[in-house]
């Protein structure tokens, strides 16, 4: 039987940062695809580079950014953010509330007024957090729709803070009269040449890739004997357990219950075509009746000529797709929104994939079964990091965080 000190299962971004920041403990780790990178993974073909959707870094901590970029062997492109919303026909920056002055003047009005009524911030849920702080107008017209198309859920069901730091500061009716940019976490980004996989394979030089073994998947733990047996039937003993992968999968393979935890998926089309675009934009938001939530734009991140596009679709976890059919939709809400122009930009190439689960359905309940449960297992060295593995929403940079304090946990039980 094989036995090591660290079992780590995934190997994306979550996993590979643990490895590399473990000197003195012995590890391995586990990965069901054929290549490692998770969703951080990247497709270059001919002209047109794509990710497995859109994937930026924003970093706030100088030690990890140096950490990540050391080893990055292509150009780094520091990108200042072009957003914004297509609302009824017409373009508004985002986010959507520091800019109502650009909707019409009735528009702008109901916003406004709605805004002034605001006195008392309501945490029951999501959609009445957000309701009681920008208003029911500024809520209906663009937060609500859009985040509902995201998460493919009611928000009802959502806790009020699911979105933490990601989500746009809340503003008074005195602030929005002093018309001033509005700033945001994510307001510049580092993005590689080559793509986000470029971050994969600078991590992994600091990993030891005879200790990872690939399109390997693990059917089943017993957290009391401590052994993962794996689809070869391979039995792994291990002292300590750290997961990345789904939570909710987690729990299945250890035949834990799993009620309270959901999540949405995301259809991604990446998008080659043959002539480009005066469009500046890097991303942009649809909250109308386009299928897709977002769109964004590698050609505007990497100077490139013709038009590359990652376009995202929410879906709930279990709804069926015919892939020809969303990408006939795609294509038409391309046109009438006005990305794409008939007669002028042809399709050259694509991809599609799906990324599922994709945005986790924070809950009161959700938040409880995690904590229960790292308080039942983390004293007996099983961890669930990660941000599907702690079922949350966080950025790249703090997965990489959390990867760091445990390896140092870890290296201080010996």
């Amino acid at each position: 039987m094989k036995k090591t000190d660290v079992l780590i299962i995934g190997g994306g971004v979550t996993g590979l940062s643990l490895a590399s920041y473990l000197s003195k403990r012995d590890y391995l780790i586990l990965e069901k695809d054929s290549e490692l990178g998770g969703y951080c993974k990247t497709e270059i073909r001919g002209d047109y580079v794509w990710d497995y959707s859109g994937h930026f870094f924003h970093f706030k901590n100088e030690e990890i950014k140096n950490y990540v970029l050391e080893n990055v062997e292509c150009d780094l492109l520091k990108v200042e953010k072009i957003t914004d919303i297509y609302y009824n026909h017409q373009i508004i920056d985002f986010p959507f509330q520091h800019n109502i002055h650009q909707l019409n003047n009735v528009e702008y009005c109901e916003c406004l007024e709605d805004l002034k009524k605001c006195k008392e911030i309501d945490n029951s849920t999501f959609k009445s957090y957000v309701k009681s702080s920008l208003g029911a107008a500024i809520c209906d017209k663009f937060v609500i729709p859009y985040n509902e198309k995201l998460y493919a859920c009611n928000l009802d069901e959502l806790e009020s803070d699911s979105m933490g730091r990601f989500f746009p500061k809340m503003i008074s009716y005195n602030e929005l009269q002093e018309s001033k940019k509005s700033k945001s976490y994510n307001d510049t980004f580092i993005y590689p040449t080559g793509g986000s996989y470029e971050y994969i394979k600078s991590i992994l030089k600091r990993v030891d890739e005879s200790k990872i073994q690939l399109n390997t998947t693990i059917l089943s733990i017993d957290y009391d004997t401590k052994i993962a047996t794996t689809n070869s039937g391979e039995k792994i003993q291990f002292e300590n357990l750290v997961s990345t992968i789904s939570f909710k999968n987690l729990l299945k393979l250890s035949n834990r219950k799993f009620d309270n935890l959901s999540s949405n998926k995301v259809a991604v089309f990446n998008l080659g075509f043959d002539k480009g675009t005066p469009i500046k934009t890097h991303w942009r938001y649809f909250p109308g009746s386009e299928i897709f939530y977002r769109v964004g734009f590698y050609n505007n991140i990497l100077a490139h000529e013709k038009m590359s596009l990652y376009v995202e679709i929410g879906l709930s976890e279990t709804q069926l797709i015919d892939e020809s059919a969303l990408l006939m939709q795609v294509l038409v809400d391309l046109e009438d929104s006005g990305i794409i122009k008939d007669g002028v930009h042809e399709l050259v190439t694509h991809q599609f994939l799906i990324m599922n689960p994709a945005y986790v359905h924070i809950t009161k309940e959700s938040k409880q079964l995690y904590n229960n449960w790292c308080l039942d297992y983390n004293k007996l060295g099983i961890y669930s990091i990660g941000r599907y593995g702690s079922w949350t929403y966080c950025s790249i940079e703090d997965n990489i965080v959390d990867a760091k304090n445990l390896a140092n946990v870890l290296e201080n039980q010996k």
